[in-house]
């Protein structure tokens, strides 16, 4: 029996021997079967070292070393929003990014604000950057400081000056959330191009907030960017927002043909608040003989109305006078060039200074946007597929005709110095982008992106999908979309107009009686009133089919030479009757040209 114990014995762990061996070569043959990833280490852009990690394994963490810096820590994300998790298995290529510290101490000698739009006081936007907005600087190390009240939909960046150089956004943030309330996101870039770092930050919950920016200018990595290496943002919630929302005024110039009447509210035609809170000033080419005045705006929290202040040519000082006509109303150039207005809010007294060496500068234009297989921003400028050509020659009025365009398609006008072929270093050549903050037209076939204040992309965005002829004033910045397809819907717009019991006025409500009719061969527009000795008016034109908007404001400068009545209806400006009468007026759609002719009774 102990004999046949034994052999059995032996039997046994012979199985379990060969048993044994089988699983370690079944191990060996899985371990081998594994797929190998790769994780690579970087510095910046520059690759430290690259390590195969087979699948469900775990990276290595390592120490680099770099002259005259110090090592913080390995990133998974370039903008160093947070660690490289090393204790998780690998399932994919990985990259780690090292953050390291200048060892070397530079004095931070710039001074930095907080910009950008919405209701907090401190926020200027484009306008001067105000003392309230100013982030202090201590004593002894690179560590600015500013307590401030932000609002819901609020946005911002920590900048030098009104250029936004050495702009600190969303990517310096330590984070947006705490205890699992978010007050802050990114805003994005307008066009998704922008390093998350140069993204606007959003503010999500009033309160009053204190700001910790820590600069290292020796890590800073210059133009184009002027990014920085190791720059950090924090924040502390103090409570709730302190003070109340203030009135801020602005002012925008508005004109014939600067912005034919309309109001346009662009840095072109905003007068920007100096360093004085009530001194405003603006720079502008005007043309000779074109009549202007500013009108006011006033915004409280996120809420803009009208204003009730309007410069005219009675705020003119005496000096002043010397450069423009007028003496209580509108205000003339006198010659072609580049003012520079000076308001003072307390005195209300305007100033004048003019350059007649100042002229625009010239141009080409180009479609920048999403449109197209394969297209994206920025490379369809300098392509002549997408270049605005002049309608003639010296008009500085540009058109592209018959532009196919999708719905939700993005796209602005950028225009460069005439002649250019690239965009140049930091875009030295670019001299005007112009979005849906310039369009006069029908609000049924395009939108703004994302506005204010949800956002700041003014972008163009198609609303309708369909065949576009696109214009461009150089002198107005006007933008105009029309369908290619589309007619068009003309109304009268005026003054001392009467039709049957109904008197016109500058608000024609898309009223049928202020429209003009299409003809039986479909060639012109029509329209028979009355008017008495005075009566000042001009035309909206629209897209055929739109209920909103300020359309296309048509005067003497589209008057034509057939009519028999053309010289009782003025010479410049709005059309002006100088003979009362029954008239009729006809829009020409061939040659865009208007004629009055006289009706009998």
């Amino acid at each position: 029996m102990k004999k046949t114990t034994k052999w059995v014995g032996l039997i046994v762990a012979s199985a379990v021997c060969v048993t044994s061996v089988a699983m370690l070569a079944a191990c060996k043959d899985d371990d081998a079967t594994k797929t190998e990833y790769t994780v690579t280490y970087y510095d910046g852009d520059t690759v430290l070292d690259t390590q195969k990690v087979k699948e469900g394994e775990k990276a290595t963490k390592w120490t680099p070393t770099k002259t005259n810096y110090t090592f913080d820590n390995w990133y998974a994300t370039p903008n160093y929003a947070h660690l490289f998790d090393f204790d998780a298995p690998i399932t994919e290529n990985k990259s780690a990014f090292a953050k390291f510290t200048s060892s070397l101490v530079v004095e931070d000698t710039r001074e930095f604000y907080i910009c950008g739009q919405g209701s907090s006081s401190a926020l200027g936007g484009s306008a001067a950057l105000k003392d309230s907005a100013k982030m202090t600087k201590a004593t002894d190390k690179n560590e600015y400081t500013l307590t401030v009240d932000l609002y819901e939909n609020d946005w911002f960046q920590f900048v030098t000056n009104t250029s936004w150089d050495y702009q600190r956004g969303w990517g310096y943030m330590n984070t947006g959330t705490l205890d699992n309330v978010v007050y802050f996101a990114s805003n994005g870039s307008i066009d998704g191009s922008k390093p998350t770092k140069m993204e606007d930050i959003v503010c999500k919950k009033d309160g009053n907030y204190t700001f910790t920016l820590t600069t290292h200018p020796a890590d800073d990595l210059g133009h184009p960017t002027e990014l920085s290496a190791s720059d950090t943002i924090t924040w502390v919630r103090n409570g709730d927002v302190q003070g109340e929302l203030e009135t801020v005024m602005t002012y925008y110039i508005k004109g014939e043909k600067i912005t034919a009447w309309q109001d346009i509210f662009t840095t072109h035609t905003e007068m920007k608040q100096t360093d004085n809170p009530n001194v405003y000033t603006l720079s502008a080419y005007i043309k000779e003989g074109d009549q202007f005045m500013f009108a006011s705006t006033a915004t409280t929290g996120t809420e803009t109305k009208p204003g009730t202040v309007y410069i005219k040519a009675s705020n003119l000082d005496e000096a002043s006078k010397a450069y423009l006509d007028g003496t209580t109303g509108n205000m003339t150039a006198k010659a072609s060039g580049t003012y520079t207005f000076t308001y003072n809010a307390e005195t209300t007294k305007l100033s004048v200074t003019f350059d007649a060496s100042k002229g625009l500068v010239a141009a080409d234009y180009y479609l920048d946007g999403t449109f197209g297989e394969g297209h994206n921003w920025s490379n369809n400028c300098f392509n002549t597929d997408y270049k605005l050509t002049e309608t003639a020659a010296g008009s500085g009025v540009y058109e592209i005709k018959d532009f196919e365009l999708k719905a939700g398609t993005e796209f602005c006008i950028q225009a460069f110095k005439a002649g250019s072929t690239e965009p140049g270093d930091k875009w030295v050549n670019q001299v005007g982008n112009y979005n849906y903050r310039y369009y006069i037209g029908a609000a049924n076939l395009v939108e703004a992106a994302k506005p204010a204040p949800e956002g700041n992309n003014y972008n163009f965005k198609v609303v309708t999908a369909g065949t576009y002829n696109i214009t461009f004033d150089s002198y107005s910045k006007i933008v105009n979309i029309k369908s290619a397809d589309a007619g068009y819907d003309i109304y009268i717009k005026g003054l001392n107009i009467t039709i049957g019991d109904n008197t016109s006025s500058w608000e024609h409500g898309f009223n049928e009686v202020w429209k003009l009719k299409l003809n039986s061969d479909k060639t012109a527009y029509e329209l028979t009133f009355d008017a008495t000795v005075g009566a000042t008016f001009g035309l909206a034109k629209y897209d055929e089919g739109a209920s909103s908007g300020n359309g296309d404001f048509l005067n003497t400068a589209s008057l034509g030479t057939a009519g028999d009545a053309n010289d009782k209806f003025g010479a410049s400006g709005n059309f002006n009757c100088t003979e009362a009468g029954t008239y009729k007026i006809v829009y020409t759609i061939a040659t865009e040209k208007i004629d009055f002719y006289v009706v009998n009774a």
